[in-house]
């Protein structure tokens, strides 16, 4: 595996930094429309200012020049390496920037093949979760039947849950919710759906068989559903991820590359894709403003505004 060299880790600081200044800066500004408004955290006009940050936060990730050299798996391991969080103070309003990869989890949409499948029930019953539980997740992405001739019964507790895929991790806490209640038991706890799963219409608006995990960012337990190796395996391999470029860079077995090929649409060495969480705090009010950023055609999606 190569590792990239002096000058490119010092070309990827200076875009932190150029980044970090260009957001204190942005933010600085948009705080003064905050501070009014965060007197009563249920005004419209709180909501009307936070989304305007938001807009100023955008139109800095548009026009900063240094982002766009965050175009490969080593810059952007760098960027984040740096960058993963930001805290920004004005007078009484503190700021706390979160920065991640948007691909370092698995999406359940892409379970669509059955060696997948396969695969993912292997991991459930490695992890002692009933495999039902893959049918729950199937009723939530399988739309709506006519015939009612759902695999589970999480629509007779919870008849107006969305049913064309998972949106956010409140529709996927549902279904942890039914599971618990059905099976009177909480194995969930040992796969930590939040911290696996991939909430939000990605998946779907690319097409299952193309949304793709980035090799390098992606988290432990995932490896652990790609390879169906140990958790000490995982965190190996993601111990040295980062500036991954190929599969001989993995230095899998030969059983470990025939288990990733299952998932050889689904996964990639670089995706452009990185989450960004806002907190903006003063006293005891909280505005979260979340959403992706997409670093090539530098437009965000999948935003949640929670006051």
């Amino acid at each position: 595996m190569q590792r990239i060299g002096f000058g490119r880790s010092a070309i990827a600081l200076m875009i932190t930094l150029f980044f970090i200044m260009a957001l204190s800066v942005t933010i600085g500004f948009g705080l003064k429309y905050v501070k009014e408004g965060a007197q009563s955290v249920n005004d419209e006009d709180f909501m009307m200012q936070t989304r305007s940050v938001l807009d100023d936060f955008l139109e800095m990730l548009k026009k900063t020049p240094q982002i766009s050299t965050i175009n490969s798996a080593d810059t952007l391991s760098l960027f984040l390496s740096e960058a993963s969080l930001i805290p920004l103070h004005n007078e009484d309003i503190d700021v706390l920037i979160k920065i991640s990869s948007a691909r370092d989890k698995l999406s359940p949409e892409t379970l669509n093949t059955q060696v997948k499948r396969d695969a993912f029930l292997g991991f459930l019953s490695q992890k002692g979760v009933n495999t039902e539980y893959m049918n729950i997740l199937d009723d939530l992405m399988g739309g709506i039947k006519e015939d009612g001739a759902y695999n589970s019964d999480i629509f007779n507790e919870h008849p107006y849950l969305f049913r064309d895929y998972i949106a956010s991790v409140p529709h996927l806490n549902a279904a942890e919710e039914f599971y618990k209640q059905t099976y009177h038991e909480n194995s969930l706890k040992n796969i930590q759906p939040q911290e696996l799963f991939y909430t939000g219409s990605a998946a779907v608006d690319t097409n299952a068989t193309t949304y793709k995990m980035d090799l390098n960012r992606i988290k432990p337990m995932v490896w652990e559903v790609l390879l169906g190796c140990d958790t000490e395996r995982a965190e190996t391999l993601s111990a040295n991820a980062g500036f991954y470029a190929n599969t001989n860079d993995l230095r899998l077995s030969e059983d470990e590359n025939l288990s990733l090929a299952r998932f050889h649409q689904n996964i990639s060495y670089y995706e452009p894709y990185i989450a960004i969480k806002i907190i903006i705090m003063k006293k005891n009010n909280k505005a979260v403003i979340s959403f992706e950023y997409n670093l090539e055609s530098k437009k965000g999606s999948n935003f949640d505004l929670e006051v």
